[in-house]
């Protein structure tokens, strides 16, 4: 098949890596691991000072507590487990009752230590995809990009909660960091669709953008899973699989809470969700931006702008999921990479980058509430306790869904952009592969 040269034909082949390396004095490396180990630091005294606000766990005792029951009943989809439903695969409720085997102690720092490593790695990838190569520049840039992120309010309600979206991102990242050519690429996807199914949309990019083998291996991956998890659970397979992965009612009122960050939720907090016809409007708005985004992402992943290809179907599948809770948006960090390594190049609209980078900073830092009555008060914006009668209130809907509207922002950026150039939106480096030298 013939292709114009504004979209070179990637199905048969991955684009030459072209590495870029960037000058970093051996003090600026050092500087960077001090940088990190003090926000690491920082973010233990505070979970050490506050455990009830900064690491009260809620979402890792769910995960414990089905863990714990999994082999005594079968209940795990129909009952509660510390308050709140078990939402994950029979396969990812294997994976709880494993971590019962660890300390009770134990197990809040093991998963504040994976999600920390798993941003890590999300990172790292990042600057690989987006063609810079391993050196002491990117690591560097890992880690003082590492240092700051910690301190989004995605990131820092993963550690808070205990949530999986940082440990399932770190996935995603490195299976596209990936050559084509490793027979590996796909096993990693596979893996994090496993758990949520929403990482399953990446397969698709995969597939659309000619990488056939790797999505059918993330496809095997993942039938391998329901096949293991089947064998072990029958019953809670069953009761998963005929629909109750689906069922997002069962997050009862919590569903239009203004912690879910998505286009349904925001629609729901306007409207009300007990309305038919704003029901299928809801449906009807995601479906619409799950096609285009999911095309938009295909054109640049076809262009060979690899890291804008993956983190538009991140993003698309962040906005038309049913439920996108705050701490799913731990994708600002690879965001920020791609923003920053657009400002970094010698021509074209750095500052507009540099501008774009420093304003999703300020939209997910986690902002102390100046409305909280006693320490530590909430974090971040979406969080902030305005009262009726403070005149901030009248705007309270948009700041309670500032990520949702600042994905939109994005989405139409990018899909305009993409949709009526012929030429690369976002000029890139190829991709540099994961060679530590």
């Amino acid at each position: 098949m013939r292709t114009s040269p504004a979209e070179p034909d990637t199905r048969d082949h991955d684009p030459a890596p072209a590495r870029r390396r960037l000058p970093c004095p051996p003090w600026l490396l050092v500087g960077a691991v001090a940088l990190f180990a003090l926000a690491v630091h920082l973010r233990v005294s505070d979970m050490l000072a506050w455990p009830g606000h900064r690491a009260h766990m809620h979402d890792l005792a769910v995960y414990y507590s089905a863990g714990e029951e999994l082999w005594d009943n079968t209940e795990l989809y129909t009952k509660n487990h510390a308050g709140l439903p078990f939402l994950y695969s029979p396969f990812a409720a294997l994976f709880a009752s494993a971590m019962t085997l660890l300390p009770l102690g134990s197990v809040p720092w093991v998963m504040t230590g994976l999600t920390v490593v798993s941003v890590l790695v999300a990172l790292w990838c990042a600057w690989g995809i987006a063609g810079f190569a391993a050196s002491r520049g990117r690591r560097a840039l890992t880690l003082a990009l590492g240092a700051l992120v910690l301190h989004l309010e995605p990131i820092q309600s993963n550690i808070t909660f205990g949530q999986v979206n940082a440990l399932l991102m770190g996935l995603v990242m490195l299976d596209f960091a990936l050559p084509k050519e490793n027979r590996l690429k796909g096993v990693a996807l596979g893996l994090a669709a496993s758990v949520k199914l929403i990482p399953g949309l990446f397969i698709v990019y995969l597939l659309l953008t000619g990488r056939v083998r790797a999505g059918l291996t993330a496809l095997g991956t993942i039938a391998a899973t329901i096949a293991v998890g089947t064998a072990f659970l029958p019953v809670q397979s069953a009761q998963f699989w005929t629909g109750g992965f689906a069922d997002s009612s069962r997050m009862g009122g919590y569903l239009f809470w203004y912690g879910n960050q998505s286009i349904n939720g925001m629609v729901g907090q306007a409207f009300g969700f007990d309305q038919p016809a704003l029901h299928v409007t809801r449906l009807g708005l995601s479906a619409l931006f799950g096609v285009v985004g999911i095309l938009v992402a295909t054109r640049l992943g076809r262009r060979g702008l690899e890291l804008p290809g993956v983190l538009m179907t991140a993003l698309t599948a962040l906005l038309v999921s049913p439920i996108s809770w705050h701490h799913h948006w731990v994708w600002v960090a690879p965001f920020l990479v791609l923003l920053i390594s657009q400002a970094m190049r010698p021509a074209g609209p750095r500052l507009t980058y540099a501008a774009a980078a420093v304003s999703l900073v300020l939209v997910t830092a986690c902002w102390p509430d100046p409305y909280a009555t006693e320490p530590p008060g909430a974090v971040g914006v979406l969080f902030w306790g305005v009262p009726e009668d403070d005149p901030a209130y009248s705007v309270l809907y948009v700041v309670r869904n500032l990520y949702t509207i600042a994905g939109l922002v994005a989405f139409l950026v990018v899909a305009v952009a993409t949709l009526r150039r012929r030429g690369s939106p976002l000029p890139e480096p190829r991709p540099a592969d994961l060679t530590l030298r």
